[in-house]
């Protein structure tokens, strides 16, 4: 009996020191995930992000363009009521709006692979909008994880000279500048929504050339409108909600204007 009692409070004694040890000892802490940074150079000089380095999402390069615009000698601007970044230099000027896969470049709509996006409050553009919108040669270097941007020397592009013109060539071989047509009447465009739930109700009118034909995109899907004889059109489309910004496209004859608004909450 009194060698199951000492049996006894001996087990009640180690219980605690045991517990005790346990507690005490260090977690293990699991190695944390090493990501090579990635780097952006123009003509082989590398560009510096203060705030917001380039990412990796979902298998695209995503960059912070005010510092590439502005070290290619762009002027960059930012709307925050529309949302939207405007690039100039000289005579040309480039326009997107954020979380729209477009951006429109001297009145030409170029379709974006990823929309613009905002991350810690910076805009980033996919690599692509750089060579399509900016029109310089961009590559891509795997091992250095590095973005290459050179001068595109193929031709007059935006932020180069042009080349001396031939005079051996009659002016009839010139290129003639494209022509600027307006089809929609900006003023007049409105874009309303309202919640109800999950489900975002869209109404966007406006007036258009009547011979024009019309359509709405918004995010990923393209709508087409329906166009009075004097113009003015009504579009309504329920869907989902969080939708903030729309395009109205227009087109006649093979020339075409793009509208790019934001949608105003009637709650």
């Amino acid at each position: 009996m009194l060698k199951k009692v000492t049996s006894l409070l001996l087990a009640i004694t180690l219980v605690p020191m045991a517990a005790f040890s346990a507690a005490a000892a260090p977690a293990p802490v699991a190695p944390k995930a090493v990501q090579n940074a990635v780097k952006v150079e123009y003509n082989k000089k590398q560009i510096a992000f203060p705030d917001q380095a380039p990412i990796i999402s979902q298998g695209r390069t995503l960059v912070p363009i005010r510092p590439i615009a502005e070290s290619l000698g762009f002027e960059v601007k930012w709307n925050e009521q529309t949302r939207t970044v405007t690039i100039n230099k000289g005579k040309d000027n480039i326009r997107l709006v954020v979380t729209q896969k477009i951006a429109n470049k001297n009145g030409q709509t170029i379709n974006l692979d990823v929309p613009a996006q905002i991350v810690n409050k910076r805009t980033v553009v996919p690599v692509r909008f750089i060579a399509e919108a900016l029109s310089y040669k961009v590559d891509w270097d795997p091992k250095t994880q590095t973005v290459l941007i050179a001068d595109n020397v193929n031709g007059n592009q935006v932020g180069q000279q042009e080349k001396p013109k031939d005079p051996a060539k009659p002016a009839t071989d010139e290129k003639k500048p494209v022509e600027q047509v307006v089809l929609i009447d900006g003023d007049s465009i409105e874009g309303k929504k309202t919640n109800i739930a999950t489900i975002g109700l869209y109404r966007i009118t406006g007036k258009v050339d009547p011979k024009s034909i019309v359509v709405v995109v918004m995010e990923d899907e393209t709508y087409e409108v329906e166009v009075n004889a004097d113009g003015t059109f009504k579009f309504r489309v329920d869907t989902d909600d969080g939708i903030r910004s729309f395009t109205v496209k227009a087109e006649k004859d093979g020339k075409q204007d793009t509208f790019e608004g934001e949608f105003i909450s009637i709650d």
